[in-house]
């Protein structure tokens, strides 16, 4: 039984992860609750924490105030990035890595991974941007989009 309840949660989850609206709220079965919230990071909003070795990372604060106390107690937040390939969306969930490359404009080209991952509890979801080689991008921070989805 537990484990049709879970598929069935997933698949909502799926199936909601395509809607449009900034913020939503659902109720079904059982007593299950979905609420929604999309947010974009732009790239003056990431907080910059840089140690004393030079290794980097970026954090940002989300305010949702959908985690109440009992979330904490009995349900789970799930967050999600937003992606674009040539005109279609896909979502991501988080964590998620992703292979970059910086280019100096020459020959010289260097590979490296970022990783998106977060952590929440009440009221608030924390989001961290790292790369693998632990130094920021000469471009600045990078804007994305995420969705936040809180189940209970």
């Amino acid at each position: 039984m537990k484990m049709k309840r879970l598929f069935i949660l997933l698949s909502a989850v799926a199936l909601l992860s395509a809607a449009g609206c900034t913020q939503r709220y659902y109720d079904y079965q059982q007593g299950v609750t979905l609420s929604q919230r999309d947010f974009t990071i732009g790239s003056g909003d990431w907080y910059e924490e840089t140690q004393e070795d030079g290794a980097a990372f970026l954090s940002a604060k989300l305010n949702v105030p959908e985690i109440t106390k009992d979330i904490v107690n009995y349900g789970t937040v799930m967050v999600s990035r937003k992606l674009y390939d040539g005109g279609n969306i896909y979502w991501a969930p988080l964590p998620i890595s992703r292979a970059e490359r910086i280019d100096y404009g020459t020959d010289q080209q260097q590979l490296y991974s970022t990783y998106l991952d977060f952590e929440w509890g009440l009221g608030t979801v924390y989001v961290y941007y790292t790369a693998t080689d632990f130094l920021l991008d000469e471009g600045g921070a990078p804007e994305i989009e995420l969705r936040v989805t809180v189940m209970r």
